[in-house]
């Protein structure tokens, strides 16, 4: 909670900052969208609530592939997600916990649990993006490969996927192309647009057992080398180019899709139950990212169906871990007038900044 309530706060003074910057600066003149193209309401304050079903999966398969039958296949049985959304100026934040809903009645599969939080700051051409992302709770699917004696699912509560993410995306057709419009509604596109994107960023994610191995004695030993892991650590920094669309219908429905290539160099440790942390070891890889949405998006009311995933690989020792992230959700939003004490104590706030950096 520290973690998060930091990069909040630093999120917020690197907007206002940035705010400060662009009012000293008079003489050059401010990006703005194009009207006829992107509306954007920083009188209004954005309030929304979503549901979503999300779906992570973990895949170690061994690098030798006639040991394939010894891979994990390791699901979440998540319940579905309910969320707030909150927006004022160029902040963003997105929050959700779980609902008793959802596809956890299927006792065999076990119980998972997700918590998620994402922080962006929008500008004309950047989107940045803080994100935390904990699933806790899986079940092997793969079990009966090679262990028939256990059932159909082996049920793993100690296995574990955190992340935590900073992530800028740069419009290159920022004057007329919204990214943010169809996925966060901070903007509204008017007219149909192609836009051409270039994402990066930088991830840290752990993979981890809280209480035994990630494989099992029966697959680790059919594994190269990948007997008594426990955990592993990577750090990830990623970019690539990417491209979106908007198609909009009588100014207010739209379809959008969004895709990016992203090239990714990995920095990797992993801890085993006899050795302890190994060394930092590298390598490189492509994936991609996706997001798709369709609904309606009007001065005041929206609403909205999206989809978005990201797939990864990472070569370690003995192993290529796979990991598959997607999400559905449901979006329903209103643009309320902003409450002038809000207003007011927005300006204090960054006349105070002001005040201190001269």
């Amino acid at each position: 909670m520290r973690l998060l309530t930091a990069s909040l706060l630093v999120f917020i003074s690197y907007h206002i900052s940035f705010a400060q910057a662009d009012q000293t600066k008079e003489k050059k003149p401010k990006a703005v969208p194009d009207t006829n193209f992107i509306m954007t309401y920083p009188k209004y304050i954005s309030l929304g609530i979503y549901t979503a079903s999300p779906l992570m999966q973990i895949v170690v398969d061994p690098v030798n592939s006639a040991q394939d039958r010894y891979k994990s296949d390791f699901r979440g049985n998540f319940s579905d997600l309910l969320g707030l959304t909150f927006s004022y100026r160029s902040i963003y934040i997105q929050y959700a916990f779980k609902t008793p809903f959802g596809p956890t009645e299927d006792s065999r599969k076990g119980r998972s649990a997700s918590t998620g939080i994402t922080l962006r700051i929008r500008k004309p051409r950047i989107t940045l993006a803080a994100e935390y992302r904990r699933y806790k709770g899986y079940y092997d699917s793969n079990v009966s490969s090679y262990d028939s004696d256990t059932g159909s699912y082996y049920v793993r509560p100690d296995m574990n996927y955190k992340n935590i993410g900073v992530n800028g995306i740069y419009n290159f057709s920022w004057r007329k192309f919204s990214y943010n419009a169809p996925l966060t509604y901070m903007d509204r596109q008017l007219k149909s647009r192609i836009g051409f994107l270039v994402k990066g960023g930088a991830n840290y994610t752990t993979i981890y057992s809280s209480d035994s191995t990630i494989l099992s004695r029966a697959q680790a030993y059919n594994f190269d080398s990948f007997y008594g892991i426990s955990s592993v650590h990577a750090l990830l920094f990623k970019a690539g180019p990417g491209a979106g669309v908007n198609i909009v219908f009588w100014k207010r429905f739209y379809f959008s899709l969004n895709y990016f290539i992203m090239g990714n160099f990995i920095g990797y440790q992993y801890k085993s139950v006899e050795e302890g942390y190994s060394s930092w070891r590298t390598n490189a890889n492509l994936y991609t990212e996706t997001a798709t949405g369709f609904g309606y998006n009007s001065k005041r009311l929206y609403a909205g169906i999206s989809f978005n995933g990201d797939i990864n690989i990472m070569r370690i020792k003995g192993a290529s871990i796979k990991t598959n992230f997607a999400s559905v959700s449901i979006t329903v939003g209103y643009r309320f007038n902003t409450p002038r004490f809000i207003d007011r104590g927005w300006k204090n706030v960054t006349e105070k900044i002001q005040e201190i950096k001269s």
